[in-house]
Formats: C-alpha cells, structure tokens, sequence
C-alpha cells in the first residue's frame, strides 16, 4: 500500500503540526526536565503499566529513571490475561494515575472520542521539545483525534510476531523432517502422536495453544493474514474472507483427530506455555519475543531440548506467509482525572532527551553493551540483568536511533534471536503488514473492533470444538455485521481507497 499520501496527510494536518513543530530546534535544553534533576517541589508519579515478569518498582531501570528525572515513580500493572477488561474498569473509576499504557490502539480511541483523556497538545508545546524531536508527525498523525494529540505513540519495530515453535528433537525422533506444506504438518502432528518423542504417554500433545481461532502460519496457507486482509484492492474481514471456511475445516479435523491440545479452548496463555515447556507439548503457538522467559523452564525441564519456528508452510493453493505487526507498540496517555498532568508531559519530555533515552533503552557502554562493527552488542549478565525489560519502561520512541538500539535488545537471548530470523528472513512476498497498523482515528472501528474481534475468535473456537458449517459460518456472519461489522467495513474500506 503507498505511504504517499499518509505521510502527505500525516504532515498538512492542521495547525496542531505547525505549533508542535515550532521551535523544536536545539538539544536537550528548554523545559528539558532531565539530567538528575532535583525531585524538590516534584510529585509522585502514578503510572499504570502493561505486563511484565518483573516488578517495575524494583527494576534497574525504575531508579534510573528516577535520578534522571528527579521524579518519584509509583508503577501497577495490568494483568496478562485480559488486560483492556481491566483497564475499562480503572478508567471507569476516575483513577488518579498520571499516565497509562494502552496496547490496544481502539480502546485509546474510545477513551479519548468519550472525553476520558486530556488534550496533551498545549502541554506538549509547552513541556515538550525532546517528545517534539523524537516522536514523528506521522506517529502523532495515527494518534490524533479532532485535530487533538491525547497519547504518546511509541512506535514498533515493523516485524512478524509470532509463529509456530517446533520442537527439532521430536523431529528427529520422529524420523521427520521440517514440514513445509499442510500436509507434512498433519503427517509430523501424527507422527508426535503415535510415536509419542516426548515419551509423555497419556499426557502427550502433539500441538498446544491457548483459546485463539487464528493460528499464525497457518492462516497464511488461506491466504488469511490477520483479521483484515487485501483481497482484490479491498479490505475483507476474515468472516468473509474466501478461504475462511477451508481453514476453519483444517484446524477443526486436527482437533477431531486429537492433534490439537483438547483443553485449548479454556487454556490461558501461560497454561500453554507451560505445557510446551515442560516437554509434553511438541508444536506451541508462540511470539518470539517470550522465548527468553520459557526457554530456561524448558531447558531445565528437558536438558538438550531443541526448537525452532516453522517456516511459512504452503496451502493447497500454494498459499503461504506471515504477518506482519506495525503501528504502535502502545499509546501512552494522562487520564482527565490524573492530579498531574504537567508534570507527567515533563516526565516523558525528560525520558525522550537523547542521552536520557538511549542510557535508558540499553544502559552504558562498556557496562551493558559494547560496538562491534556499528553495532549494539549485550554484555552478559549486565545487559539481561539490568536492561532485559526496559522496553516496557519507554513512553515514546527516539524514532531516528532506537531500532540500532534495539539491536542489542534482540540478542539478549540466542534462542530468540536465531527464531526471530527464521520468521523474519522469509521472502517479502511472505510477509503481509497489517493493513490497519498506521490507520488514523475511525469511530466505527475504534467502537467496535475490541468486540468484532472477540466475537469472530468466540465463533471460531466454537466451530473447532463442534464442527463447521456452512449454516455456522453464515450464523457469525450475520452476528458480525449485525454488530456493526456492515458498518465498518465500510468505514475501513473508505479509508483505504483514500491511501491508494
């Protein structure tokens, strides 16, 4: 898809772009609040996080950023499991948190179109020029709503997410070689079965997820790349997507079969990950990035145990690929009811200042990370111990220098880095981006996307479990747009001819 006219879009926006803009020359000085500011006259920051393994209060980069800034902070978290749930209910209760992390970019939308956040254009201009430097117009643009900016983006690394970790060693077991189509992946699930390579008995399963309808990889044999895809110039949901039904019926007869994990529909993500960690699950649906925290569990619930992701695996059609995240990571934004709103832009103006950023992201040279040949390498055990989750920490992106950094991050852990290659190196006619990752404020989609979604993974889930139809798909078609799916797939579309 251009990019033309976006960015085009993305830098006439209306006055905002010219006052955020202004002035923005310079280093880090103005109303920068960083360099071991004083915390004299400065509050306690409350900031409601995402979810990490690690306590954020207790974490190195916590008290970094806390002599950076001069600010106390108070960090929660949300939970893994359903956090928009329970970000619902804190933003329904008039929390007092100063600033709050959204992974999910409608739920931003919703908060900000029902007059729940505060427009931090004004204090942006005012406490802001490192978020000015560092955060992009276009980054700004897919935040913006009714020419006002309420969030800090912080931007992704452009990448496929997830895939399906084969355990190598049942492979070879097995007498089986990588799968590469459809059915070489049924023939090895079988052969996991049968032959059981983990020695796991009764309780072996030859493939395990949690309570997911799209399973990455394997959509991609449909030509299903995520809940939107390109089908002839126009955005098609996956309720109506042409290979919808040939997919569903696949991943419903592994299940008949028994080569799909029986308990899936109720397993929560970490019930997953716990049977493929302790050796009695041979395929698990993963994203790269968790690697790290289950690759030790594994190791020492199975010495010598190997894995790998799968490469894309062809359908009957020649069908293949992988799909793409963009976008944002997550949007940071100040609740109309936070006690400090000033003091939260200032904090985040202090975080962006280059030096503040980088120290931040990767920590110090010669401590936690050296140069080899241009570029960021972890020094272990310093980089994992001390920077291993700083991602989690930054409110807004260096936008010009933080993918060198976050070279460093990626080879925290071997096992990852080499996984995230395999998924990562395929051929560019594999990898299909989000189509929406960079969209702008859309009313219909941002009310209705979180519960289209659910509803689709809902009626999926339920056809894997008792059998698909053509009365079944034809039921959570007409649920879908009965839900006002009919009106934003119109919406999306609208949006995309106008990015052509």
């Amino acid at each position: 898809m251009s990019r033309k006219k976006w960015f085009a879009a993305a830098v006439m926006l209306p006055l905002v772009f010219s006052v955020l803009l202004a002035g923005c020359g310079g280093g880090g000085g103005g109303n920068n609040e960083g360099g071991n500011a004083a915390a004299k006259d400065k509050p306690t920051l409350k900031l409601l996080r995402n979810y990490m393994a690690d306590d954020y209060n207790s974490y190195p980069v916590n008290q970094f950023l806390e002599e950076a800034t001069g600010y106390k902070l108070q960090n929660d978290m949300l939970p893994q499991e359903n956090p928009d749930d329970k970000l619902n209910l804190i933003m329904a209760s008039n929390s007092d948190y100063d600033l709050v992390d959204a992974m999910n970019k409608q739920v931003y939308f919703n908060f900000a179109q029902n007059g729940a956040l505060t427009d931090l254009t004004p204090l942006i201009d005012q406490y802001g020029p490192n978020i000015k430097k560092a955060v992009s117009p276009k980054s700004f643009a897919g935040v913006t709503v009714d020419g006002k900016i309420y969030g800090i983006p912080t931007l992704n690394v452009s990448y496929v997410r997830s895939g399906l970790l084969i355990r190598t060693d049942w492979l070879e077991k097995a007498g089986k070689k990588m799968p590469t189509t459809l059915d070489e992946f049924v023939d090895v699930l079988k052969a996991f079965k049968d032959q059981d390579p983990g020695g796991n008995g009764a309780n072996n399963i030859p493939m395990t997820i949690d309570a997911i309808g799209l399973l990455d990889n394997l959509t991609g044999a449909y030509g299903i790349f995520g809940s939107w895809t390109d089908v002839d110039g126009k955005l098609v949901n996956v309720v109506d997507h042409p290979g919808l039904k040939d997919y569903i019926t696949f991943i419903r007869n592994l299940y008949d079969q028994g080569l799909i994990d029986k308990e899936f529909a109720t397993n929560k993500s970490a019930t997953a990950a716990e049977k493929f960690t302790s050796g009695r699950a041979g395929i698990y649906l993963s994203i790269w990035s968790s690697i790290p925290s289950f690759d030790e569990a594994l190791q020492k619930n199975v010495p010598g145990a190997t894995y790998q992701f799968i490469p894309p695996l062809k359908g009957p059609n020649g069908q293949s690929g992988f799909t793409e995240i963009g976008g944002f990571n997550k949007i940071t934004f100040v609740p109309k009811s936070a006690k400090h709103p000033e003091d939260a832009i200032k904090l985040v103006n202090a975080m962006l200042d280059p030096n503040t950023f980088k120290e931040l992201f990767i920590g110090k040279e010669g401590e936690t990370y050296t140069m080899e040949n241009g570029n960021y390498m972890p020094i272990d055990p310093a980089f994992f111990d001390d920077r291993a989750q700083s991602n989690n920490f930054v409110i807004g992106m260096d936008e010009a220098n933080f993918v060198q950094y976050w070279q460093a991050r990626l080879q925290k852990s071997k096992p990852m880095f080499d996984n995230y290659k395999i998924i990562n190196s395929v051929p560019q006619d594999q990898i299909h981006m989000d189509p929406l990752a960079f969209a702008s404020y859309l009313p219909k989609y941002s009310a209705n996307s979180v519960k289209l979604d659910t509803l689709v993974n809902d009626g999926l889930i339920k056809m894997i479990v008792d059998g698909v139809s053509d009365n079944a798909i034809a039921d959570l078609q007409k649920a879908w747009r009965d839900a006002g799916g009919q009106d934003v797939e119109k919406e999306v579309n609208d949006w995309y001819a106008s990015q052509q």
